[in-house]
């Protein structure tokens, strides 16, 4: 592993991003009509802001919207395989960075993995308990836990991103100009977020894509990045 100090967070950011190829081909279709500025069904369920826009996403009581809730579902199930594999992937990196450096911020982010890793679980579980409900009880108090675990999922991923940064822009390896790249791209999360705070919608796809993005490279910088030299003390010298 010396050689290669992030293969684990390589094998686990391949498998993420398999599986999200898998997603996008099962994911769901929009039964009804999205909220304004939204393109994907699943998104637009997650920042769903009150029943009417749940019930917009998937249309009027039929069958369309029984194959839509089912689809749905399918993929918020599959969703728990995806926590563990991107979630892992974050935290690993995160991790491998900390015990390099010594530096505090960089657990900090190893940290928030695994509060993102738990908040998106609950976030699914208030997803499926929606579409259970939809039709036959009231889905506002669920509506108002999955408003808050969403932010805590979404924010928390930008923000231990944006902790990564430092490093990148400081990076020794021979990958180092692509690793400065990357930091600009590590940091976008960050300001989309406070962007689709104010208006969501376009700005909240944006957002997600920049997510999506960010581990895309960090899976090819896990791949190509070479050893880093390190002092008697483990710490990467350029941080001392």
């Amino acid at each position: 592993m010396r050689d290669r100090p992030f293969l684990l967070s390589g094998i686990l950011g391949i498998g993420a991003i398999l599986l999200t190829l898998a997603l996008t081909v099962v994911g769901p279709r929009a039964a009804g009509a999205l909220p304004a500025g939204f393109l994907t069904p699943v998104l637009a369920f997650e920042f769903a802001a009150d029943a009417q826009e749940v019930e917009q996403i998937f249309g009027p009581p039929g069958e369309g919207r029984e194959v839509a809730m089912a689809s749905m579902d399918r993929v918020n199930r599959l969703d728990f395989v995806y926590i563990g594999l991107y979630g892992l992937t974050l935290f690993t990196f995160a991790l491998t960075i900390a015990r390099m450096t010594g530096r505090w911020y960089f657990y900090a982010a190893a940290v928030l993995a695994l509060v993102v890793m738990a908040a998106d679980v609950m976030e699914n579980v208030q997803l499926l308990g929606i579409t259970r409900s939809l039709g036959v009880a009231s889905i506002e108090e669920t509506l108002e836990r999955l408003s808050f675990w969403t932010l805590v999922k979404w924010r928390g991923l930008a923000l231990a991103l944006l902790l990564l940064v430092p490093y990148f822009r400081r990076e020794p390896g021979s990958a180092s100009r692509f690793g400065r790249g990357l930091a600009w791209v590590l940091a976008l999360p960050a300001v989309l977020a406070a962007l689709s705070a104010i208006s969501r919608g376009i700005l909240t796809e944006l957002f997600a894509l920049s997510i999506g993005l960010a581990f895309l490279l960090l899976t090819i910088y896990a791949w190509r990045a070479s050893p880093h030299p390190v002092g008697d003390s483990g710490a990467d010298p350029s941080f001392a």
